[in-house]
């Protein structure tokens, strides 16, 4: 568990990942970060995994623009996407709408792989335990 590459992909799904659905899924309005987690994926889990990609948009967002947005900046050939959720106006809530929404990327058949993961996060909870009890101890 020494590869940046692959500590740097279980840090980001024990931060931003879903823990709660059992397939790797992660939403996130930066699309460099889930460009990361895909090639994360693909390295480490099956290089020819598929996803399907869901969006969350206000009302006032284009839809379009939306999915060519995540298409032209994803890692991915031809992008499937599910039905938008599209939060209507008048909610009283956030008042700054992202121009291309949130990205929800889902591994396709995904559940094992949701399992190791799982797994990683617990190792790497447990090697950052064991390095902060050595430092409290006067270790490096």
């Amino acid at each position: 568990m020494k590869e940046p590459f692959f500590v740097g992909g279980v840090a980001l799904y024990w931060a931003e990942g879903s823990k709660s659905q059992r397939c790797l899924q992660m939403a996130n309005s930066d699309a460099k970060l889930l460009g990361f987690f895909v090639e994360w994926v693909r390295r480490y889990e099956a290089r020819d995994a598929e996803f399907v990609l869901a969006l969350n948009l206000h009302a006032d967002n284009d839809l379009r623009a939306a999915e060519n947005f995540w298409t032209s900046h994803l890692p991915l050939a031809e992008p499937r996407f599910t039905k938008a959720f599209i939060k209507p106006d008048g909610t009283g809530h956030r008042k700054n709408h992202l121009a291309h929404g949130v990205c929800r990327v889902t591994m396709c058949r995904s559940t094992d792989a949701w399992y190791r993961c799982v797994a990683w996060i617990e190792q790497l909870a447990e090697a950052g335990s064991n390095a902060a009890v050595a430092t409290l101890l006067g270790g490096r």
